[in-house]
């Protein structure tokens, strides 16, 4: 009769891990959190309610970059071009251009790093209309994320209370940047422009959860009772990509996601660190 090996050392752990961050999303109190999590380098991966809808608040704006940097790489926009912060509606939020009182100008890459960095609503607006909505969510389509959708831009209220919120999955938002550090059907050179600017310092729950000298590339988002993080955590020998969505979270839901976050990255660490067997 065939039987199933063993379980090894290693898979344990990797299951114990898994366990471990179900749970935290189970006792979010009246919250609702899911994850995606994938080793790049295995393929194995964990989840828990990765296919549940969310808002996705600021993280979107990966979506925003990439179809961005596609039409650049595409020869329908420069990151050279200048643009003049005259014209751009003053939205608020986050981000710096609306607190300037001088208009400025500045290149469609610093543009694009402020939406990311800084979490620029002005400057977000700016690329929305210079990519365009739909062929955001075409190219989203076209990489099969059925479920990410751009349906409004940044602070638009009565969009909002329509229900044209800006969604995703954990899953999708994993896949997302899973794509993007593969090249899995995106051209290299769209490749890494996306992961520098993802790449800039900003705060949000990976920086919350991870060490400062862990290199990722992500981009988180916040509203009231919304939290979202996604991205690319680079450990020793391996590539993690992770997207994390909380909602209806009561309490200090950039915290609730950041510690689901640091305790994936304390196993995953350990797991780069030692052997198959566990030690170092």
């Amino acid at each position: 009769m065939f039987t199933l090996p063993n379980d090894t050392a290693l898979d344990i752990l990797w299951n114990t891990m898994e366990q471990d961050l179900n749970r935290r999303c189970s006792s979010v109190g009246a919250g609702v959190m899911g994850y995606s999590l994938c080793d790049l380098t295995t393929g194995k991966t964990a989840k828990f309610q990765e296919q549940v809808v969310f808002p996705t608040a600021s993280t979107i704006k990966i979506a925003i970059l990439l179809a961005v940097a596609t039409k650049v790489h595409a020869g329908q926009l420069d990151w050279q071009s200048r643009y003049n912060t005259a014209g751009l509606p003053k939205v608020g939020g986050s981000g710096i251009l609306s607190l300037l009182r001088d208009p400025v100008e500045l290149s469609l890459w610093d543009l694009s790093s402020l939406m990311i960095a800084l979490s620029d609503n002005d400057a977000t607006n700016a690329c929305i209309d210079l990519a365009g909505m739909d062929y955001v969510n075409s190219l989203l389509s076209s990489l099969g994320l059925k479920k990410t959708l751009l349906r409004r831009k940044m602070m638009d209220g009565e969009a909002v209370l329509r229900g044209d919120e800006n969604v995703s999955t954990p899953e999708e938002l994993m896949k997302l940047v899973s794509m993007i550090e593969k090249r899995d059907g995106i051209p290299d050179a769209v490749c890494k422009d996306v992961l520098t600017i993802l790449s800039l310092e900003k705060d949000g729950a990976f920086t919350q959860g991870l060490p400062p000298h862990v290199k990722r590339a992500n981009k988180p988002g916040g509203l009231d009772h919304v939290a979202v993080d996604a991205g690319l955590i680079y450990l020793r020998d391996r590539t993690v990509a992770l997207g994390v969505m909380a909602c209806f979270v009561e309490e200090k839901p950039t915290e609730t996601v950041a510690d689901l976050i640091r305790t994936a990255y304390r196993y995953l660490n350990l797991i780069s660190e030692c052997t198959e067997y566990g030690r170092a």
